[in-house]
């Protein structure tokens, strides 16, 4: 049953991996969704002892532009400049509701594997650029994450979904802050490709 298996899969692999696009072809995507983001390994101290209240998630806009050049029949890459509005959420407080709103600028440069089906595998680096924040003053102003995605494209219509793993520490004092704490953010966009 094994050998029959891996010899289907082995016959059925070329089908996907070819891509959709030509070889040489350059695309362009506008993109528009929402994200869901936290600062993970993170929470805050109430006014009573024992009083903790960890990180949640907070939902937020994203919106911008990818472009994408397809290098050989399975390998494209690609890089944008995407608004997104993150921060995190803390458990309902019994006397506040805390938020920390961050306003960033992301660059996703990314590795593509593409299929003929339309189906895409992404990975790669993102600098994160924080333009504002109510906040500014104790959270970095750069950080790095690692995006992992997926996406599907139908006539043109592109459904994104990633997942930003984030590798820098959010705060810039780590003595002070938990040193751990890094972004955490899923992106859901919607995008039309248009060939250049």
């Amino acid at each position: 049953m094994k050998k029959l298996v891996l010899i289907i899969f082995a016959f059925a692999l070329p089908l996907f991996l070819h891509a959709q696009k030509e070889v040489g072809t350059t695309i362009i995507y506008p993109r528009l969704g929402l994200n869901w983001s936290k600062f993970t390994n993170d929470g805050i101290g109430g006014s009573q002892e024992g009083e903790y209240y960890d990180s949640k998630y907070r939902t937020g806009f994203t919106g911008g532009v990818e472009v994408q050049h397809q290098f050989g029949n399975v390998i494209a890459g690609s890089i944008g400049a995407l608004y997104s509005r993150q921060g995190t959420d803390y458990d309902d407080m019994p006397d506040a509701k805390l938020s920390l709103k961050t306003d960033n600028i992301l660059v996703p440069v990314l590795l593509v594997a593409t299929t003929r089906i339309g189906l895409n595998f992404k990975l790669g680096v993102q600098p994160e650029f924080m333009v504002h924040s109510n906040a500014d003053y104790f959270l970095n102003k750069v950080n790095l994450s690692i995006p992992v995605g997926l996406s599907y494209e139908w006539n043109h219509i592109a459904l994104d979904v990633r997942y930003n793993i984030g590798v820098t520490s959010i705060y810039k004092d780590s003595n002070s802050y938990d040193k751990t704490s890094h972004g955490s953010t899923f992106l859901v966009t919607l995008g039309y490709g248009f060939d250049l």
